[in-house]
């Protein structure tokens, strides 16, 4: 009668070690492990809140966002007053921008937790804040940290991302050097840098900051290209790093910004001008969607074509045209060195915004050209510029004057079908035109 109890309290004990040692396995980075740690502890206790807030965390940070959530939204549901439960919630909606719902569990998590872990619950608080607009409310949480912690970086960089939201500069300098006096980081300098930078006459201080920044972060790439831009170096392309930086950060929100906010056109407007270009076509064999994203132009063009192939830089955003079920292939690419395994000629190449992140064009243009099949069609974007070939605008994007882009096209083989004056996209709440572009390979 006693081999029973004593069989539970094996399995309960075989649980506790996959469960530490999913800890252990996250901490190091090696989510596949910890999954896998994660799923065989849950075979033998489903509900339980702690393997199910690990097993949140592993995919969130495998780009399983709705998924982690689910994970963490049980586990809190079976313990309502766990404020690292509650926080780390919060902190998984944000990332969705899901900021009101964060601000509610934010606000649970304080009031279940003790004073001394208040300070980095208020930054969080804040983050959430400003991502509601609310950036007075998060500023007065930020000072109210650094009153009593003014070493506390996490707050005083937040603070000054905030006041130059609202455009405050001088108020974020202050803020960047009072901390920098007890305390240095590369966050720090590089807000004091493009807080600088937007106070007229003071771009050599700005310079400074920003070499500051990356003599202590060498793969600082924001202030990198910064960096760049200050010294008006002549840039061929933005780095890949800092590219792929990027939109692995905005993965999780990429379709609701671009779409709902910025407006953005180019999917639909390839199509429509794709289909114009050879009258009576209404068909391709295949596409190679370059810088596919999260797949707004696969989604155009699935209907259209037999076989889909989408290459992209991040990998976060591959994952989520991966849930779309629009591509036949995918492929992580950086365009700057080649255009992935090519298994086939292509019927067609389309490259939606991403021209915006290359200067000189010749080289990938030639790429494509070697990729696509005798009479094959390249529609691609830019943004206009009229001052010189290229450029990059103040928004840090590659803008081309259409001559040199037609030019460009000549030199790699291509015959221009069309070229289309459009609105692309919003910025700053006023429109940014560019052009379309449909070429042909020589049949």
């Amino acid at each position: 009668m006693m081999e029973k109890p004593a069989e539970g309290l094996a399995e309960a004990g075989g649980q506790a070690d996959l469960r530490n040692r999913a800890a252990i396995l996250l901490t190091r980075g090696d989510l596949e492990g910890a999954r896998s740690a994660v799923d065989s502890a849950l075979e033998g206790a489903p509900e339980d809140a702690d393997l199910l807030a690990l097993r949140g965390a592993c995919r969130a940070r495998q780009g399983e966002l709705s998924d982690g959530i689910q994970d963490l939204a049980t586990a809190v549901m079976a313990r309502p007053k766990d404020w690292e439960l509650l926080n780390n919630l919060a902190v998984h909606l944000q990332q969705m921008k899901m900021f009101d719902e964060a601000v509610v569990f934010h606000v649970k998590a304080i009031n279940n937790s003790e004073p001394d872990q208040h300070p980095q619950l208020y930054i969080n608080l804040g983050l959430a804040m400003m991502g509601q607009g609310e950036h007075l409310g998060a500023i007065q949480l930020f000072e109210t940290v650094l009153s009593v912690h003014p070493d506390m970086v996490d707050a005083a960089v937040n603070l000054s991302s905030a006041l130059n939201s609202l455009k405050e500069y001088g108020r974020s300098v202050d803020v960047c050097r009072r901390t920098l006096a007890i305390a240095e980081a590369p966050e720090l300098y590089h807000n004091l840098g493009n807080a600088l930078h937007k106070i007229p006459g003071r771009d050599a201080e700005a310079l400074a900051a920003f070499e500051k920044a990356l003599a202590l972060d060498p793969t600082n790439w924001k202030s990198k290209h910064m960096l760049s831009l200050l010294r008006d170096e002549d840039m061929d392309e933005i780095p890949a790093n800092f590219v792929e930086g990027l939109f692995d950060e905005y993965a999780s929100y990429y379709e609701r910004d671009v779409i709902e906010k910025l407006r953005y056109r180019v999917p639909g407007l390839i199509r429509r001008y794709l289909l114009k270009a050879v009258p009576g076509r209404t068909r391709f064999d295949s596409v190679l969607d370059l810088g596919c994203g999260t797949g707004l132009t696969g989604v155009m063009l699935r209907d259209i074509t037999d076989f889909q192939k989408g290459v992209d830089i991040s990998r976060n955003m591959l994952k989520v045209a991966l849930e779309k079920e629009i591509y036949d292939q995918i492929e992580a690419v950086d365009l700057q060195v080649g255009l992935g395994e090519i298994d086939r000629a292509y019927s067609v190449a389309v490259a939606a915004d991403v021209c915006g992140y290359i200067g000189r064009l010749e080289p990938i243009f030639e790429k494509v050209a070697a990729v696509l099949e005798a009479g094959g069609l390249f529609a691609f974007s830019v943004e206009e510029s009229f001052l010189a070939d290229f450029e990059v605008s103040a928004a840090g994007r590659f803008a081309h004057r259409r001559t040199y882009v037609q030019k460009a096209l000549a030199d790699a083989g291509f015959k221009v079908l069309s070229v289309a004056r459009e609105q692309l996209r919003n910025s700053g709440g006023r429109p940014v035109f560019g052009m379309i572009f449909i070429a042909q390979k020589p049949t």
